[in-house]
């Protein structure tokens, strides 16, 4: 039976999402011992020893059906952000907050926009409902063209996302640049402003999107529990938007989509957040110290924000990804992402990881 002749053209354009290789796969193909993962911009750290203790105190109820509204996690990130709990909503990572709005806005002949060399979920999602993705291209200086993403909404547009930083680049917009373009979007069009590295930013320009909630009810704010919190395993991300419009996009909300695990985890993230600042801060040292060191090989460096940098090397990216395999460092080949031939993702190790990564480098450049 030809089943493919059962499925939407949307499903059948579409590629499933090609994660990086885990540790112990590369470990078992190539018989190395020690393998080092910079490919899918995790933070290292791992998570703090009393989230750890929280995690394994849930683990004790996990035959229970978890807290479907996520109750006591709503009330005390609520209190952390300054909003009020019908302001939130969580999902399985923030890449389910983005598939909910996108099924709850977009129906048959309606479009989202968003950067063409953005977060792959983007086209990934906009391509399975009814291909409506509206992809722009970047600007210069590999960030977000927002004038040509505004001039790109008509009158058939419900969603416009922009990610800031962008992954995979490490750019951002400024506080000016992004309430420009706020201006310019209409308000029945819902912009989401997707903010997963907001906590690794030290640029002193970069927006602070939640006081204009107010001004915007149509903006729509996405942060994960997945980067600097160390909680990509447990998947949890989270949305903040008019408590209306939050209200409709529950009924795009699977029942218990967020994991008892999860929950306390990210509660024993609110209730140790003295701890980010350190995170970030080290981060910050290890990506300016690496970024320093690949130029220094003659490598292109793009300004990061992020706990990534986007490299560009000469030749193709699947090389230098299979050479770096090879001595047991796993990046991200950008090159199928349109930014050019000798594209690489690499994230931000701890300080160890990081000198294999550029010993390694110097070895290939040097062979």
């Amino acid at each position: 039976m030809d089943f493919k002749s059962l499925f939407r053209p949307g499903i059948l354009a579409t590629r499933p999402y090609s994660p990086g290789k885990p540790i112990s796969e590369v470990q078992r193909e190539l018989g190395l011992k020690t393998v080092i993962k910079l490919a899918s911009n995790e933070n290292p750290e791992g998570p703090l020893p009393a989230v750890l203790e929280a995690i394994a105190d849930a683990a004790r109820h996990i035959n229970r059906y978890p807290d479907a509204a996520c109750h006591d996690l709503s009330a005390r990130l609520a209190e952390h952000l300054g909003v009020q709990p019908q302001n939130l909503i969580f999902g399985n990572g923030s890449n389910e907050v983005i598939d909910m709005l996108i099924r709850a806005l977009v129906s048959p002949g309606e479009n989202v926009v968003f950067s063409a060399h953005s977060f792959i979920v983007y086209p990934l999602t906009t391509r399975v409902h009814f291909e409506c993705g509206r992809a722009v291209p970047l600007g210069p200086g590999d960030r977000h063209d927002l004038a040509a993403m505004a001039a790109a909404v008509d009158d058939a547009t419900k969603l416009v996302i922009v990610c800031n930083p962008n992954n995979p680049t490490g750019t951002y917009n400024t506080a000016a640049e992004f309430d420009s373009f706020l201006e310019k979007i209409p308000p029945r069009v819902i912009v989401a402003v997707d903010e997963a590295y907001y906590e690794y930013v030290t640029a002193a320009d970069y927006p602070q999107t939640l006081p204009m909630l107010a001004e915007h009810p149509n903006l729509v704010i996405l942060r994960t529990f997945s980067k600097i919190h160390s909680l990509a395993g447990l998947r949890i991300g989270y949305g903040v938007g008019h408590r209306d419009l939050i209200a409709e996009l529950h009924k795009a909300r699977e029942p218990f989509n967020v994991n008892s695990l999860a929950q306390a985890a990210a509660i024993a993230c609110l209730d140790n957040w003295h701890e980010v600042a350190g995170r970030a801060r080290r981060n910050a040292e290890q990506r300016e110290a690496m970024a320093k060191a690949l130029e220094k090989m003659g490598l292109e460096v793009v300004p990061s924000q992020t706990n990534f940098l986007l490299v560009r090397a000469p030749g193709q990216a699947g090389e230098w990804a299979r050479r770096l395999l090879e001595k047991g460092v796993i990046v991200r080949p950008m090159d199928a992402f349109g930014l050019g031939e000798g594209a690489m993702r690499i994230s931000i190790g701890l300080p160890g990881e990081n000198r294999a990564c550029l010993e390694a480098l110097g070895e290939i450049i040097g062979s």
